[in-house]
């Protein structure tokens, strides 16, 4: 029994020290600057890994990003990596603001290098905390490439602010790492809540009916500007 109790005990010592052996491991990689890298997990002996055994984001600004170690080595994983473009344009959305409560059911971007050779462009819905809340896929390209439709995604649960909405092309293989550019769309009529009145809102506020404590929690897991982003846990 004393065993077992010193072994329990040095496993939450480990735990709560940060030092947790079963916490998932992770490699840092390099790339080119805010474009779209991709890494598919290989097959070991006939044994996938676990779905999804793809990673994919955005390269931070710094030139970084990190993805699951998954047991492999990150000397193999960066080998693996593979990176899209980036054209960086300004794009126009119309239309430009929406009425949150009553949204209308299709918008169109307009720009340039709108590309549907391989599939259609993918249209992704960004918050001011470059937080994912909606993605779709285009429904028209034009035929120059300088404007496409695509239906509005679900903006039910999202509050007023301002939106970015970016726009990327498919590879050959049907891979969205081809980055063309970002609009801006402004939603409004839907405010979020902040139910102490102390100017965070509640989604941010580490203590939603206390007004005496004004500090804000939003924190993101994912490091080195991932893209999308995610929330943390209870800290």
């Amino acid at each position: 029994m004393k065993k077992i109790l010193a072994g329990l005990s040095f496993s939450l010592l480990l735990i709560f020290s940060g030092c947790n052996p079963f916490a998932e491991q992770y490699c840092n990689l390099t790339g080119q600057p805010n474009v779209s890298y991709l890494i598919i997990y290989p097959c070991v002996n006939g044994i996938c890994g676990p779905i999804p055994d793809t990673a994919t984001g955005t390269v931070g600004p710094d030139g970084r990003f990190r993805v699951p170690q998954r047991g492999f080595s990150c000397s193999g994983l960066q080998s693996l990596a593979r990176f899209g473009s980036n054209m960086g344009l300004s794009l126009s959305a119309s239309p430009a603001s929406v009425y949150l409560p009553a949204p209308p059911t299709s918008g169109t971007i307009t720009g340039q290098s709108f590309n549907a050779t391989y599939a259609m462009p993918r249209v992704d819905y960004f918050d001011s905390n470059g937080f994912l809340v909606g993605s779709v896929v285009a429904t028209s390209v034009s035929s120059d490439g300088t404007s496409l439709q695509a239906n509005m995604p679900d903006l039910s649960y999202v509050y007023s602010g301002t939106y970015r909405v970016k726009v990327t092309n498919s590879t050959y293989d049907g891979y969205y790492l081809n980055i063309v550019g970002s609009a801006t769309l402004t939603g409004w009529g839907r405010d979020e809540p902040d139910s102490d009145g102390d100017g965070w809102p509640d989604s941010q506020d580490c203590a939603p009916y206390d007004s005496f404590m004004q500090t804000g929690c939003l924190e993101t897991c994912g490091g080195f500007g991932d893209e999308p982003l995610t929330l943390c846990g209870p800290i």
